[in-house]
């Protein structure tokens, strides 16, 4: 299990994941050495016999997915160690786990509407309409809107590096063209001008001057700015959640999958879901035979 321990922390994963990853593979170990199975014999079959059982025990639906995410682990494990070829728990899901649905998303409209009347003249303004690009056009956390460095924009190729983090895998995404002209003169002018208000170098794409001692607080400082004018707005968050509704509208899930940096299909298709339930709405409202 050390090993298995090991290649747990090689995929970045937090703490407490590892620890309880490790809890449901020992326990799914036990029952493998109670059954009289192995690794190498248990079957998609054998794996449905595990599940009953925990669930005549009381388990709910999400725990036996985190545990069936752990036996997915192990085996992913045990096949880049060239031991097994077979992942009987790989299409293997619950049904029934109650999954929480983003909430009061927003227009392609609304959204651009914030990024588009956002005027900006001082360097700070000129900033944040920067960050206000990566949020509406990237749909991006801000964890991953701290973490960048200039490198990670290329204006030749048009599109920008985002680095892989607990959550999120890494991507390459390509720049909305009204972006590019913005970033190169916040690269080229900009952001040299706040470093030089600020006093010191940084390594980060984005500087904080003043009381702001971290991109956080100029981001709260931001969203307490537009929040006075649009009432509609309720975070940042929300602007991330509504740009996945919209390229699980027009994309396929695979691709939105991959823009979003989700890890697993599973939580682009709760946005699947919210575009579904507003089709839902729209025809309850506007139906002509109503």
């Amino acid at each position: 299990m050390k090993d298995f321990e090991e290649y747990l922390h090689s995929k970045k994963l937090r703490p407490t994941t590892i620890y309880n990853q490790l809890i449901y593979v020992r326990r799914f170990l036990e029952w493998l050495t109670q059954e009289r199975l192995t690794a190498q014999t248990c079957k998609y079959s054998d794996l449905l016999v595990y599940v009953k059982k925990y669930r005549q025990a009381g388990f709910s639906s999400g725990n036996l997915n985190c545990h069936l995410q752990g036996i997915r682990h192990y085996y992913k494990y045990k096949t880049e160690k060239g031991e097994l070829t077979y992942n009987p728990a790989f299409n293997l899901m619950v049904r029934g786990q109650y999954t929480t649905l983003p909430k009061e998303i927003l227009t392609w409209k609304q959204t651009e509407q914030v990024y588009n009347e956002y005027h900006a003249n001082t360097p700070v303004q000129k900033r944040n309409k920067v960050i206000l690009g990566f949020y509406v056009y990237q749909g991006l956390m801000r964890q991953e809107i701290e973490r960048m460095e200039p490198s990670d924009i290329n204006l030749n190729k048009g599109t920008v590096l985002i680095r892989k983090n607990v959550r999120l895998s890494q991507r390459l995404l390509p720049l909305d063209a009204s972006q590019v002209l913005q970033l190169q003169e916040y690269l080229g002018k900009v952001r040299p001008e706040l470093i030089r208000l600020k006093g010191r170098q940084s390594d980060k794409l984005f500087i904080t001057i003043g009381d702001s001692h971290h991109v956080k607080d100029a981001l709260k400082e931001l969203l307490n700015e537009l929040q006075r004018k649009y009432k509609f707005l309720k975070s940042f968050q929300q602007v991330r959640n509504s740009v996945i509704c919209q390229w699980v509208k027009e994309k396929n899930i695979r691709e939105a999958q991959y823009l979003a940096g989700h890890a697993s299909i599973h939580s682009t298709q709760r946005y699947k879901q919210v575009s579904m339930d507003d089709l839902q709405l729209q025809l309850e409202l506007f139906h002509p035979l109503k």
